[in-house]
């Protein structure tokens, strides 16, 4: 595989500027304020790896790595970002020079914790695929070769991606259908998507979003009203993003039930301890369904943004689950109950059925 030379020499120059002063508090700071965790990651990473090794934080009056980063303001990002950081660039900086490099933290999040060796093979076996079919090299296909769930066939994958995955954005598109669901639910409007980005968003329409970056689960952004989310898959402190997201839903409902609803596109994760607040929630399993993707946002959406354009099919991803959290079950099984199969829909929605149609 041909060497990503310019992430290299970013990488090495940010060790180079770093190193020069390994005691400067101030130098740190300032490569941080001046980069962008766009383009730039693995700079900001070594300098925050130089802050914590080194206990840099302790010359601002912190007593530890993470209050220095929540009183830093003006880094734009919070003490949870700042350890994906730290992770990423300690296991990317050992990573052997005749590799590509990532461009972001989150391409690798899924490989932090891992033995070097495994994290090496997984990340070349990634590079590898998507050069050989043009399937964009996200965090989605670093997760799905870390968990072996690849079809068999390049070109299979291929397809696969470029129905559910756009070349500009990370997420998983939400089919069109699904989109449309919500939005009957709703009322039309989406006030959050608490994990997406701006090509996302162009499909969801949500008044407002959070990045990866910003870090939808941090407590310090605000969830309210009506909100949709596409979880991402992978881990977080060994706990699944898709469980922290529907934890920090159930959550936010509960605080506020008359303002607060939320509907979570999931992964169907059947025998995982979490997935048990799920059956336990009005949901909705979803049928494989062939939608076209057109204009008014086919195809894109929820924490994921999808191809526009050309008409082409899409499908409901196989193995998924609709969560509703909120006040309105009823409404929830009427925009819903045409998509897929709802457990216990009478049980929750009042009589619907053969005996109520008599009466």
């Amino acid at each position: 595989m041909a060497t990503d030379a310019n992430q290299l020499d970013v990488l090495l120059q940010a060790m180079e500027e770093v190193v020069e002063q390994p005691e400067d508090l101030e130098g740190c700071e300032k490569l941080i304020e001046g980069s962008s965790l766009k383009n730039n990651f693995l700079r900001i990473g070594q300098a925050l790896v130089t802050i914590n090794d080194r206990k840099l934080y302790k010359r601002a009056g912190s007593t530890s790595f993470t209050q220095y980063i929540e009183l830093k303001g003006d880094f734009g990002f919070g003490p949870r970002q700042a350890l994906r950081l730290l992770a990423a660039t300690r296991l990317v900086r050992n990573f052997p020079p005749t590799i590509a490099l990532p461009t972001s933290e989150r391409q690798v999040r899924a490989l932090v914790g891992l033995e070097q060796q495994q994290a090496v093979k997984v990340w070349v076996k990634a590079n590898l695929i998507a050069q050989e079919t043009g399937v964009p090299l996200t965090h989605r296909l670093v997760e799905s070769v870390l968990g072996k769930e690849l079809p068999a066939s390049y070109r299979q994958a291929t397809r696969d991606w470029q129905d559910y995955v756009s070349p500009d954005s990370e997420y998983y598109a939400t089919p069109a259908h699904i989109l449309t669901a919500v939005r009957k639910l709703y009322g039309g409007t989406i006030d959050l998507d608490p994990c997406s980005d701006e090509k996302a968003n162009e499909a969801v329409n949500a008044l407002k979003f959070y990045t990866a970056e910003d870090d939808g689960l941090d407590p310090a952004n605000a969830w309210s009203g009506k909100i949709f989310a596409n979880p991402p898959s992978g881990l977080l402190d060994a706990q699944p993003m898709q469980a922290l997201f529907l934890e920090r839903a159930a959550k936010e409902v509960a605080a506020a039930p008359t303002s607060t609803e939320c509907v979570l596109l999931l992964k169907a994760a059947v025998g995982q301890r979490w997935f048990g607040r799920v059956l336990d929630t009005p949901h909705c399993w979803l049928a494989e369904r062939t939608a076209k993707k057109g204009a008014g946002g086919g195809g894109g959406g929820g924490a994921g943004g999808g191809a526009g354009g050309a008409a082409a099919d899409t499908k409901s991803p196989r193995g998924m689950v609709v969560v509703y959290l909120g006040r309105r079950v009823k409404e929830f099984c009427d925009a819903f109950s045409e998509l897929g199969h709802i457990p216990g829909l009478n049980g929750w929605s009042g009589p619907k059925g053969p005996k109520a149609a008599a009466a």
